[in-house]
This record gives C-alpha cells, structure tokens and sequence, in this order.
C-alpha cells in the first residue's frame, strides 16, 4: 500500500533521518536546551518517534533532539542509565511500568480535557501525580473473517456493540469445523489476561494491595478459556506455539482473531482473502495500553524547559500526533480528538478501522504496578505450567486461588 501522509508529514519524516540521530543517551550540557529522547519499538515504530522528533525540531529552530532508539530489554537499560546517571532527558514509559519508575520521573502538568477519554491521562498517574504525558494508546479489537460466517451462513457481529461472552462462545461453536491440520477454529488462541478484563474481573485490585485473579470471576473465566480449547473452538497454547496466528487468519483457519491490535493492521493489510473486517472485543473489551514520555528528574534550566515543550507538542499537537501513522503501521491510536481518525483512513471503510476509535473511547487501563512483569510473570508461568490454560491438566478452581496468593504476597513486598 502506497504512504499516506499529507506531504507536510512526508517531509518531515523523510527529514526525521537526519534531523534526529540515534547514539546511546546521555543528558547534554545544563546550559543547553538540547534534549536526549529514549524509545523501544519496532523499525515503523522508531520511525515515528523520530518523525516527531524532527517535526518538533522543525518547530523550534535551534533546538535538537537526539534519540536513542532501544531496540531490547528496554526497560532494564533505561534503569541501567538511572542508576549511572546516564539517562535520557525524556523516556517512553507504558502505564503498566509508570509505577516502578516514578522515583526518577520528574511530575508533569497533564490536562485531561486535551484527550479523547479520561482513562488516557489517568493512566499515567501515580498516587495522584501524573509522572508522564500521554502521547499514544494501544486498545485492542477483533478481526473477523467475513467470508467464514457468510460460508456457515452466521450473521456478522455488530461493528459498534461487543458480544457477550456467551454470543461469541456461541459463534465459535458455529464456526468451528474440520480436524486436524484442516481444523477451522471459531477463534483464535485466548488470552487469559485479556479475556478476564472482558468478563469484568482484574489481576489487580484497584489499589494494587491484591492479585484478584483467583477470585469467582478469575476462575469463571479461566474455565471459560479452558472450555473453548477443550472443545476445540480455539487453539491451546501448544497448538500456537512458535506460530504467527495473524497467518493462520490468512490461511482461512481462523474465524475471528481477538487480540488485534494496533500494531496488526499493517500484517492484515497485505490480506486480501479472506475477507475481513474489524468488530469490538466482546464483553468489555481487552485492557489498553497507554504509553507516555517522562521527564528526568535531573533535568533542569533549559534543557527542563524544552522537555516540557517536547512532550507537551508530542502528546497534544495533531502535526504530532498524525505521525503516530507511517503507511499502513500504527505505532498506536492517537489520543487527541483532531487525529483519533488519522488511523481510520490507512485501509479502506470496509474494513471499518474506526473500531479502534471506539474502542479508545471505551477502553479499559488497569492500574500500574511495580515489579509487574516479574509478579505476572511468576503468576502465568504457574498457570501454564499447571492447568489447561498452559500445559497442565490441573483444576484452574484449585489452582488460580493459591497463585493469587502467592502474587498477593509478592506484590506486598
């Protein structure tokens, strides 16, 4: 597919390889207003933090940006340059890590007014102090091979109202036919996390004093996943393991993919057969990511004045914004009013990316905990290690409870 920007936005990504440059970070001189910027991401993704880097650049003459694009274990290296004082002036940061980071972000000045919802900027708060700027989320919708319900002759889901729970297990059952390397699934792999912000329930409770995922509605839902793969209307981890689902959409043996995400369009624009369309998650929906830039707390004079500019141009202005957009890659949905259509118009109406507009207006930010990765971690690994959610064959009733114990405990440490 051809590139889609007006030709401002082409310029300035064009100029985003030279107005930027890529080194590892270091602040620059206090008496300098030239700032160091850090990010992870893919190729498409760096590509357009650096466009916004230049666009900034461009609107501030005499003003540089440096970025330092991480391209692996990103946040382990942003502690890493924290702890030797080497840190970028302003760091990417998804709300789920914000909390175990705050210590070192500067506090910023957020106005929810500037954004679609008001979970975007509450995302990024910590204790009531917003510890960084929303410039990008990451909610989640469901593809859906249109060409496999008209075959079963099953109408399409709605393009604006998610299933229930009960709806979409009812549809896969529908969907679902043939055996072993020919099997069609009504659905993809189910991811557990996902499917219980769906049923209404949580890994964490609202103040992160508890692993709530043992409770009725974790383990409901739990054996909920578990029943689907026994039944088989969707592949069990081991099934996918190691294989991109987003081919087996391709290749007809999926009739709904749920964990579409903004990242995926480009991967489903290349698909021309099957059919396809996107429709909400069911339930409601799947947990959305919100990412920020935070300011260094060492940061100060003018180098502190022009990271708050930076941000503020990053997460509010649509020249920004828009470029949130390469092509058909989106590095996530923009969270300003102006440009939350930009995404909407990389492929055509018919596949109807405005679900990802709906599903920012309506998505769902759990709270950030610290240590998150290596507490879920630890709480998944023993899931899969022990029931049908992974590998095992225990009862999730029996199960769930204790690790959520367990997480409870490593959380309170």
């Amino acid at each position: 597919m051809k590139l889609r920007l007006i030709p401002a936005a082409a310029a300035l990504l064009l100029a985003a390889g030279c107005a930027t440059t890529s080194q590892p970070a270091s602040n620059t001189s206090k008496d300098s207003a030239d700032i160091t910027f850090s990010f992870w991401g893919t190729n498409s993704e760096a590509a357009s933090l650096k466009a916004i880097a230049a666009a900034f650049e461009q609107a501030n003459p005499g003003t540089k940006v440096t970025t330092n694009w991480i391209q692996a274990d990103y946040e382990q290296k942003i502690q890493t340059s924290i702890a030797g004082g080497t840190q970028s002036t302003v760091m990417e940061i998804s709300n789920s890590s914000l909390a175990g980071f705050v210590p070192s972000f500067a506090e910023q000045q957020v106005d929810p007014a500037q954004y679609v919802q008001p979970n975007i900027s509450s995302a990024l708060q910590f204790e009531g102090k917003y510890y960084a700027m929303p410039f990008a989320a990451k909610p989640k919708v469901m593809a859906i091979n249109v060409d496999s319900f008209k075959a079963a002759g099953v109408p399409l889901p709605s393009a604006t109202t998610p299933l229930t729970l009960d709806e979409f297990k009812a549809l896969a059952a529908k969907l679902s036919h043939g055996d072993g390397k020919a099997r069609v699934f009504g659905s993809s792999n189910l991811w557990y996390r996902g499917w219980l912000t769906a049923a209404g329930g949580g890994y964490y409770n609202a103040d992160v004093t508890a692993c709530t995922f043992g409770d009725e509605t974790g383990v409901k839902t739990a054996q909920y996943v578990v029943d689907l793969q026994k039944e088989r209307l969707a592949p069990t981890s081991t099934d996918v393991q190691g294989q991109d689902q987003a081919q087996w959409f391709a290749a007809g043996r999926l009739a709904m993919f749920s964990d579409f995400g903004p990242w995926t369009v480009a991967d489903f624009a290349k698909i021309a057969k099957p059919n396809w369309t996107l429709v909400p998650v069911p339930g409601k929906g799947f947990p959305m990511e919100v990412d920020g830039l935070a300011i260094s707390k060492k940061a100060t004079g003018k180098q502190l004045e022009t990271a708050k500019k930076f941000v503020e141009f990053a997460g509010t202005a649509q020249a920004a914004q828009d470029l949130l957009i390469q092509g058909n890659t989106a590095l996530g949905v923009p969270v300003i009013a102006a440009s939350t259509a930009t995404l909407e118009k990389v492929l055509p109406a018919d596949r109807n990316l405005a679900a990802f507009t709906t599903a920012l207006k309506t998505g769902l930010v759990g709270p950030s905990v610290a240590r998150e990765a290596q507490i879920s971690g630890d709480a998944e690994k023993g899931m899969n290690s022990y029931t049908p959610l992974g590998t095992g064959k225990d009862d999730v009733a029996k199960v769930l409870p204790d690790l959520a114990t367990k997480c409870t405990a490593a959380l309170q440490k």
